[in-house]
């Protein structure tokens, strides 16, 4: 073994550990054109490439890695993560099955297996899977990581802040268990705490859409709008295609008073309708249950100083809904079909989620 291509070998592991995943995978190249055949140094490269987002040299060193070590189970398991975040879904699929083939009881293999059942909407087969995991090694951290994702799912909010903060007390700068906890605060009403780890995984991520994204939808709660509508932006600005964004924002503006937020609503449903659904009903339900009287009385500010305003007749009728009150919600929404018909699908798709998650009580 060349001495120098071990040396940048070494150099790459403790780059890669710093979290400096371009510095690493320069290391690694480093040792791969110094010992082509090296399928360790290939592989960590392969691994380096995917974590600074370079996907096609990350897939082509896996390739190369598999051709050479057909049977290496840490190959497929990286190829398989590599083509998932190409969008190679069953490319990825076919991967993790080969990986669950050559070594069924290996615990990334077992980790992997919980995330496709997660992904496929199993939470709660993942959840146990994962458990079962964690029994066995109580230190993977990153079975505990997804644990916590799964339970998110399920509606288990403790739980899953449970298991960011055990990973978090061991590796303060987890950025995937920071964004956990920070949804499962938001769940839970703790949006200073969601603000604090949205800036972790801001510290560990210069400018992570992610973060800004999580940031700002806590900022929004906290009523910090301008905080909120700073972050959002770049968030829109960057991440364009991102329904949840527009969404959001569409929200900020509102509580500014900005007659865009109907424009930014509009693009949400355009991009994901699902998605621009999922945004604005998480908000509307809370806001429904924990402060109703304020968000009707800024309702009713609003259409008094324009009728014209149909944000306010949407939300005052979703948030009446939610209360149990479909008779006067009812109103809301014949005044909003009324001044918006061209708006009358959005707000089937909203009526249709609070009734399919809250059926509505008769009074």
């Amino acid at each position: 073994m060349d001495n120098a291509a071990r040396e940048a070998f070494m150099t790459g592991v403790a780059k890669a550990r710093s979290g400096d995943a371009t510095g690493a995978a320069a290391a690694f190249s480093e040792a791969v054109e110094k010992e082509p055949n090296w399928t360790q140094a290939r592989l960590n490269r392969g691994i380096a490439w995917f974590l600074s987002r370079n996907y096609p040299a990350a897939l082509a060193d896996l390739d190369a890695v598999i051709a050479a070590e057909p049977n290496l189970v840490d190959g497929y398991l990286n190829r398989s993560a590599i083509r998932r975040a190409m969008g190679d879904a069953l490319g990825a699929d076919a991967d993790l099955n080969k990986a669950n083939e050559l070594a069924p009881d290996h615990p990334s293999v077992r980790q992997a297996r919980a995330g496709s059942l997660l992904r496929s909407g199993d939470a709660a087969e993942a959840v146990a899977e994962l458990t079962r995991l964690l029994e066995q090694y109580p230190t993977f951290l990153v079975a505990q990581v997804n644990r916590a994702a799964a339970r998110i799912q399920l509606g288990d909010y403790t739980g899953a802040l449970a298991d960011c903060d055990a990973v978090l007390a061991v590796d303060p700068q987890n950025r995937d268990a920071a964004v956990n906890r920070a949804t499962a605060r938001i769940l839970l009403r703790d949006f200073a705490g969601a603000v604090a780890d949205a800036e972790t995984v801001l510290a560990v991520e210069q400018g992570s859409l992610e973060g800004l994204y999580i940031r700002g939808v806590a900022r929004t709660s906290l009523e910090q709008f301008a905080e909120a509508l700073a972050d959002l932006n770049e968030v829109v600005r960057r991440g364009p295609n991102l329904a949840a964004g527009w969404a959001s924002r569409g929200n900020v503006k509102y509580h500014l008073d900005d007659p865009g937020a109907l424009a930014d609503y509009r693009q949400a449903f355009k991009l994901d309708a699902t998605s621009a659904t999922r945004v604005l009903i998480r908000l509307i339900r809370d806001q429904a249950r924990h402060n109703p009287a304020a968000v009707l009385a800024e309702c009713h500010k609003y259409r008094t100083r324009n009728r014209n305003d149909v944000i306010s007749l949407a939300r005052r009728g979703l948030t009446r809904l939610v209360q149990g009150r479909p008779a006067d919600a009812n109103l809301d929404f014949a005044a909003f079909r009324k001044a918006a018909p061209d708006d009358g699908a959005i707000l089937d798709a909203l009526i249709a989620a609070v009734n399919k998650s809250e059926p509505t009580k008769k009074v």
